[in-house]
C-alpha cells in the first residue's frame, strides 16, 4: 500500500479515532481464540535493504543502513501491548 492510498482510507474515519492492527500470517494468528492486536506506537522513514531470508523463499526483512541497494521505506512501529 502506498501513502497516498493509506491517507485516502483513513480519511474516511474519525481523526480522534485509535488505529488497530491485525495480522491473519500464520506466525501472528491463533488457532482458537482472539486474534492478537497491536497498537501504532510511531512513523518514520529509514534506508533500508529489503530481502527473504532462506535465498529469497523466506519471510522478508530489513537490513537497515544506506547503501548503494538501500531504499526508503515508511514504517509504522507497533505493540501488542495496548
Amino acid at each position: 500500500m502506498k501513502i497516498k492510498e493509506l491517507i485516502n482510507k483513513l480519511q474516511q474515519f474519525d481523526p480522534e479515532q485509535s488505529i488497530t492492527c491485525y495480522s491473519e500470517d500464520e506466525g501472528l494468528k491463533s488457532i482458537q481464540g482472539p486474534i492478537q492486536i497491536f497498537e501504532v506506537l510511531s512513523v518514520s522513514e529509514v534506508d533500508a535493504q529489503a530481502s527473504r531470508l532462506n535465498d529469497d523463499a523466506g519471510k522478508p526483512w530489513l537490513k537497515f543502513g544506506k547503501t548503494s541497494n538501500s531504499s526508503k521505506f515508511v514504517l509504522l512501529e507497533i505493540t501488542s501491548d495496548i
